[in-house]
């Protein structure tokens, strides 16, 4: 039982760095796809989406690393 606790703690740590770390970007995507509605077409938001989720993946893989 232990050992999920610590899993659910790293867990936590790990969304916890994304949402600090990757709000800005977060923000972006939201605005670009809230701008368009309801007009939402695939890709619209290529460019914001790259950018979240290269940041998402930086934190993740940072994180895992480190546990």
């Amino acid at each position: 039982m232990k050992e999920k606790v610590n899993t659910a703690s790293s867990t936590s740590n790990i969304l916890r760095k994304v949402l600090l770390n990757c709000s800005i970007q977060a923000k972006a995507y939201g605005n670009c796809v809230a701008a368009k509605i309801p007009e939402v077409e695939r890709d619209m938001c290529v460019k914001e989406f790259s950018v979240l989720r290269n940041c998402l993946h930086k934190v993740i893989l940072t994180e895992i690393n480190c546990i």
